[in-house]
């Protein structure tokens, strides 16, 4: 069976057991003022115990060393594959972060969009990033990764719109809310970045309906 129908098929047997629930959700109201001009600022590694609703996690769920600059590229790459997205080139948000002096992560944000002259900042956090344990072809335990995301509004100052990605990847067959897994990336173990990639698109499809 073709890529295609084996993707066709995962789809409607998840319409079949989850009904169209999706389709009637309520839409959200547009982000205001516009954002026309993003930028990102580095996301930040966190135990996941001082994470806001955390509770009872694990020591080897924690994020591994590099996650938070994982995550962070995986931003620039999704916003680099649609022309929705106009923002700041990471190279310039790394020479402003020199004049980015705050200590929260909210206020940091938004002192780097008044550098760069951006409408809007995402920052966030890496709370979990764990490698599968196996191949693509076969994995023990599948990747693990939690990050959230939010954006700062430059000209007000508030966080207009937050998101999490919160994910563990199983076999379709022990988990089909996986589904969606299996359709984006094909039939295969993802490694952390892929998830991660994932996750990113996911995130930031939900806000691109919610941009004027």
């Amino acid at each position: 069976m073709s890529r295609f129908l084996v993707r066709a098929a995962l789809a409607l047997n998840v319409l079949i057991l989850g009904g169209c629930s999706a389709i009637f959700k309520p839409s959200e109201p547009m982000i205001s003022p516009p954002v026309k001009l993003f930028a990102v600022l580095p996301l930040k590694r966190v135990d996941v115990s001082l994470e806001p609703q955390a509770v009872g996690v694990e020591v080897e769920q924690a994020a591994a060393p590099d996650a938070e600059r994982v995550v962070t590229a995986q931003i620039y790459a999704v916003m680099a594959e649609s022309s929705t997205w106009r923002f700041v080139p990471d190279l310039q948000v790394e020479q402003a972060m020199r004049d980015v002096h705050a200590a929260e992560l909210e206020a940091r944000a938004l002192q780097l969009g008044k550098v760069v002259k951006a409408d809007g900042v995402f920052y966030g956090t890496v709370s979990r990033f764990r490698e599968r344990d196996g191949s693509e072809y076969g994995a023990r335990h599948g990747a693990s990764v939690s990050f959230r995301l939010a954006l700062v509004s430059v000209e007000t100052g508030a966080t207009v719109w937050e998101g999490r990605f919160d994910q563990t990847q199983q076999a379709l067959s022990s988990n089909l809310l996986d589904w969606w897994m299996f359709w984006e990336a094909g039939p295969k173990w993802v490694s952390a970045r892929e998830l991660s990639h994932l996750g990113v698109e996911q995130l930031l499809g939900q806000l691109r309906v919610r941009l004027p």
